[in-house]
């Protein structure tokens, strides 16, 4: 019995491209913004006038890339993710891009924010997208008001009034980052 597009599994080696191209778009981020609280600008003429602090904009970017490694070989693999891959990744896609117009945007305002989203909070994500991954609707709702959410809360950044909220809506830029692909883990 033939399976339609919409419900045949992706293959294991289509997965791995399409988590590589997410890992390189967050790396390429990483870079970005170290560059910004490293030495001072995201022009990347100033990475070759920065020093010593380079090898710390180079290590972040290793960081990232390495976490993406270790953690993108067992996403690709394990069984739970078959379902909600697709949905799951197009969600992460989604926020990183987000993530890459607000840093050009806006570096200054948003390079540290940026690299604790990058250190390790996009994984928490990922990691809860499985579970209840039956409950679409619930799971549309939250991915695309998530998605909503961090929109807003970029915005934030660029009215002068709400700079002294700036925790505030750091941890609300976290929290809809988590929910936004959480809620990508659905079925359909």
């Amino acid at each position: 019995m033939p399976t339609s597009p919409r419900t045949r599994p992706i293959e294991a080696d289509h997965k791995a491209l399409i988590f590589a191209a997410s890992m390189i778009a967050k790396t390429f981020l990483m870079a970005t913004v170290a560059t910004q609280v490293f030495c001072g600008n995201v022009n990347p003429g100033t990475l070759f006038t920065c020093g010593p602090d380079a090898a710390y904009v180079g290590g972040s970017a290793a960081a990232i890339a390495l976490m993406g490694i270790v953690f993108g070989r067992y996403v690709v693999r394990i069984k739970s993710f078959n379902k909600v891959f697709a949905n799951m990744m197009k969600a992460d896609l989604i926020v990183t891009g987000m993530y890459l117009a607000v840093a050009f945007t806006a570096p200054q305002l948003v390079a540290t924010r940026v690299m604790i989203w990058l250190f390790g909070t996009w994984i928490f994500g990922m990691m809860l997208a499985p579970f209840n991954s039956e409950r679409t609707t619930l799971k549309k709702i939250t991915e695309y008001g998530s998605i909503a959410g961090l929109g807003a809360f970029f915005a934030l950044h660029f009215v002068p009034g709400f700079a002294e909220l700036q925790n505030a809506y750091t941890a609300g830029m976290i929290g809809t980052s988590i929910l936004s692909v959480f809620g990508g883990g659905r079925v359909k």
